[in-house]
């Protein structure tokens, strides 16, 4: 808030002490990040206004504070922001202390901490707060400075339902001024029964002469280097926290782009590391090949002359036994074989059978003989003669 010495901060971070700073500028740039900002407003910069309304529905009341300040403002629902504060309940109506705020006004005066994005989590009047600090006075007068000017406010067991200010921190001049706002302030209802007065410590040399406005009444010094109450209401901007949340989903955003970015590079490396451990491996592995080479080319050959001496070895692919088995195979003296032809690759029968059901038999009976079962066997169909007999030919290979 705005003090004679510049800005009072406080409860920047929860359980700080306010302190003077000169600057708004100066106050964004001490903010910490992460920080709870909450502003307090001074009475000159907003309205306040004390209604009875007929309910005690905060949704229909919150309707109804909104259309008496558009009557009383020349602004636009969108263009402010406003709360209230229940000073009363009684029967079905309600006694409340309504509070609009200029939307340009506050982003005028924050846009060093949105320029930092540092908007406050809180904005609330002080006068609000000061009064919550005594919620066991019945009727209490509070006196302090804001900027260049001295307030009156009065409080009913802790809520404020009412606040003067005199454009002047001279004791002389507010003193001569001080009748006439109490009168003011009976005038409009506001009751000024004080149990007590609360004066701004600084203020103390002015005791004497608020005691004889306030004859009879108790009077304390008000420290206002302390922590702030929580205020009961909150004018942050609708825009406001539109914004703080699209700020919040991109520090999301940026906190997964981040992680993401971690776990790419973890996984890039980890193949990295991956592939030249393949390289080392294949590096080994073909190592092993060329020591490994001779031995397999060794027996490679062996395999080579076992294979060429196989037929001279091997009884069931003899060229006797095999023309053996060729013959066993026959199923009628009337087929004749005319040609046989034996290689290491494998043998070719030709030969003319009576019927070409007799050939394709012959052919089957090859096939299904068991010494000759390490032969693959094909033939095309039988040609049938100018005889009318059948030429077969049969392929066999290994």
């Amino acid at each position: 808030m705005p003090a004679a010495d510049g800005w009072r901060v406080g409860g920047i971070v929860d359980g700080e002490a306010a302190r003077p700073a000169p600057t708004m500028e100066e106050v964004a740039a001490e903010v910490p990040e992460g920080a709870t900002v909450r502003l307090s407003l001074p009475i000159s910069a907003v309205l306040l206004e004390r209604m009875r309304l007929p309910s005690t529905d905060r949704e229909e009341l919150s309707g109804m504070v909104v259309l008496q300040l558009e009557k009383t403002l020349p602004y636009g629902g969108e263009e402010l922001t406003s709360g209230f504060d229940i000073i009363k309940l009684e029967d079905k109506e309600c006694e409340l202390l309504a509070i609009a705020v200029s939307n340009e006004q506050l982003d005028g005066l924050c846009a060093p901490l949105r320029a930092r994005r540092k908007l406050p989590d809180e904005v609330t009047i002080f006068a609000l707060q000061l009064a919550a600090k005594y919620p066991g006075e019945e009727v209490l007068a509070l006196i302090y400075r804001e900027g260049d000017a001295t307030i009156l406010a009065v409080a009913e067991r802790g809520k404020l339902v009412a606040a003067h200010a005199s454009a002047t921190t001279r004791k002389e001049d507010f003193l001569a001024e001080l009748p006439r706002m109490l009168l003011a302030a009976e005038l409009e209802g506001t009751p000024v029964n004080f149990t007590r007065l609360a004066v701004e410590r600084e203020l103390g040399d002015w005791m004497e002469g608020l005691k004889g406005q306030f004859a009879g009444v108790p009077a304390v010094l008000m420290p206002m280097d302390g922590p702030l109450e929580q205020g009961p209401v909150n004018l942050v901007p609708a825009s406001w926290t539109e914004e703080q949340q699209t700020e919040a989903r991109r520090a999301k955003l940026r906190e997964w782009l981040v992680l993401a970015g971690a776990v790419y590079l973890f996984f890039l490396l980890a193949a990295a590391a991956y592939i030249i451990w393949l390289e080392r491996r294949v590096g080994a592995i073909d190592a092993q090949v060329v020591e490994a080479t001779p031995a397999v080319d060794a027996i490679g050959q062996e395999k080579a002359r076992w294979a060429a001496l196989q037929p001279a070895t091997d009884p069931t692919r003899y060229t006797v036994e095999i023309l053996q088995q060729i013959n066993k195979s026959i199923p009628s003296e009337d087929l004749h074989v005319t040609v046989f032809d034996h290689t290491p690759a494998g043998f070719t029968v030709e030969g003319e059978a009576p019927t070409a059901s007799m050939a394709v038999q012959y052919m089957d009976a090859l096939r299904s003989n068991p010494e000759l079962s390490v032969y693959h066997f094909d033939a095309g169909p039988p040609e049938i003669l100018p005889n009318e007999h059948a030429h077969f030919r049969i392929f066999a290979r290994l």
